[in-house]
């Protein structure tokens, strides 16, 4: 299936709770699935890669280009410039991660990233 915007929103909305805390991990996984369809392993990782944005730190699933633009703009607007540099960070790492596993590299993100910098 493949992952709108219109999920990514409604996603975002549930992970910021995770986020602060208002809910587990599970729970925003089970909540992002009746929400928008995604299913929950899609849902997990949606979380999981928000989180490690909001704590530069690699990850290793990968979301559409959409999705990561999405995600970076909306982190921007919402928690400010220092979140925004540590998502920034996030998906640099995700990207070299990436190009070690020989399936190509992410130009498509990396470009994403060279812009919003």
């Amino acid at each position: 299936m493949k992952i709108t915007i219109k999920m990514s929103k409604d996603a975002y909305e549930v992970a910021k709770k995770v986020y602060l805390g208002q809910l587990t991990r599970k729970e925003g996984k089970i909540e992002i699935n009746k929400a928008t369809g995604m299913n929950e392993g899609s849902a997990q990782a949606f979380i999981t890669i928000f989180l490690a944005m909001m704590n530069g730190e690699e990850y290793k699933r990968a979301f559409n280009n959409d999705t990561n633009k999405f995600l970076l703009e909306s982190i921007r607007k919402d928690y400010g410039e220092d979140s925004f540099k540590n998502a920034l960070d996030a998906v640099q790492k995700h990207i070299l991660y990436y190009s070690t596993l020989g399936k190509g590299n992410l130009t498509g993100l990396q470009a994403i990233i060279n812009q919003m910098r």
